[in-house]
């Protein structure tokens, strides 16, 4: 008998799932991911089904057990993967969280760029989409931006920005990285098996696991953010003796501290300490009566994304007021990395950025931060007026 198990010698494993729940073991040394040591959980839950039968007693009788349910809470640090465009070790779930990804690899624009339009190559622009955010790698000036619009004509095609770069049109032929675009969507929530080797002794795992919600916490100036994903399985593995079946090989990304990370209102940089963000999925599943847990599937029936920002009180203009007073739909846009040794530029594999093309606020308030008054603003994060944009897009880059 071995009691006194080291919580922070724990190793935790994800799989996307071949078949919806049916649980797979992790696979290879990078099935592995690197939650924040504190807050990490799975919790096995089985309904209790109790007899209403007479026995001659106040009492009741031993329940049945009825259909397994399992939560699990996964934080991870603020970050990416550490290659320009890669997908970080928590890549599964934020496609479960969200639904959607793409990528592209590097490409070279033409000449005669703007500070809200790149040329692109014909050969290379079939790699952009909407929503996409990508890094203009102008010498000591690299910026990120959201694109708006995408023109695929042959001869003339061109990404468009929503906003303008801060140092102007770029040079002709400039380089525009790599990237990885995570995107809400109505399907494409991938099926997650977790393994949580406590201790890398003892095994308890989930099968059917899908992020019912993912946070952005702590992102302040001069902090650490972290993601935060909830995930609800539909059912449970038996707890087994065992370690992990390969020494886990881990991302080489360093969280960015939040420092340079500008917030753009509408295109316009506004001086924030603070932003908030929480998507919430609402599971349905699907049950059968040939099922021997009852549960078969799971789908994401509904969404809703909300969030928010504590800009400082400006005795010049009432712009956030107005905003939420005649409920005028605003953008939000958001990059965070760590700088490279050149002035002006960032380290590839480093940066993170949020983009929220359509945002409405729903609560306004007054409120100080440290005795200085701030604008303390709720959003959420629409579709649009027709209900036919996403409303949110993450870039690792």
């Amino acid at each position: 008998m071995a009691t006194g198990l080291i919580k922070k010698n724990s190793v935790i494993g994800i799989e996307e799932e071949v078949t919806e729940g049916t649980y797979l073991a992790p696979t290879a040394a990078t099935s592995y991911m690197q939650p924040l040591e504190d807050g990490f959980s799975i919790a096995p839950a089985r309904e209790l089904l109790d007899r209403a039968i007479l026995n001659a007693s106040p009492g009741k009788p031993t329940p049945r057990l009825g259909i397994k349910s399992v939560t699990a809470e996964l934080p991870v640090e603020y970050r990416a993967s550490g290659i320009e465009g890669g997908a970080p070790d928590f890549d599964s779930l934020l496609k479960s969280a969200l639904g959607a990804v793409r990528s592209a690899t590097t490409s070279t624009s033409k000449t005669g760029n703007s500070a809200t339009q790149i040329e692109i190559e014909d050969a290379d622009i079939s790699k952009y989409a909407v929503g996409d955010i990508v890094l203009v790698k102008e010498a000591g000036a690299w910026e990120m931006r959201p694109i708006s619009a995408v023109d695929p004509s042959g001869g003339a095609a061109n990404i468009q920005f929503p906003f303008a770069l801060e140092n102007g049109a770029p040079s002709d032929n400039v380089v525009i990285g790599a990237f990885r675009t995570y995107l809400t969507a109505a399907t494409g929530h991938v099926p997650l098996s977790l393994s949580y080797y406590w201790a890398d002794e003892i095994r308890q795992a989930l099968s059917g696991g899908k992020v019912t919600s993912m946070s952005i916490d702590n992102f302040t100036t001069g902090q650490i953010g972290s993601f935060n994903f909830s995930v609800e399985g539909l059912s449970y593995e038996d707890e087994v003796d065992g370690s992990a079946g390969f020494t886990p090989v881990y991302d080489s990304a360093l969280p960015p501290i939040l420092l340079k990370a500008c917030v753009y209102y509408d295109g316009v940089v506004k001086e924030v300490n603070t932003v908030s963000l929480s998507l919430s999925n609402t599971l349905g599943f699907i049950t059968d009566l040939c099922s021997p847990n009852g549960r078969v599937s799971s789908r994401v029936t509904d969404r809703e994304i909300t969030g928010s920002i504590n800009p400082y009180k400006d005795d010049t203009t009432t712009e956030f007021f107005d905003d939420w007073n005649d409920g005028t739909e605003f953008s939000l846009f958001v990059s965070a990395f760590n700088p490279s040794a050149v002035a002006g530029e960032f380290d590839p594999g480093s940066i993170v950025s949020l983009w929220l093309p359509q945002c409405i606020n729903t609560e306004f308030n007054t409120e100080d931060l440290e005795g200085i008054l701030v604008d303390a603003l709720t959003f959420r994060a629409t579709r649009g007026a027709n209900g036919d944009q996403e409303e949110l897009y993450i870039g690792m880059i």
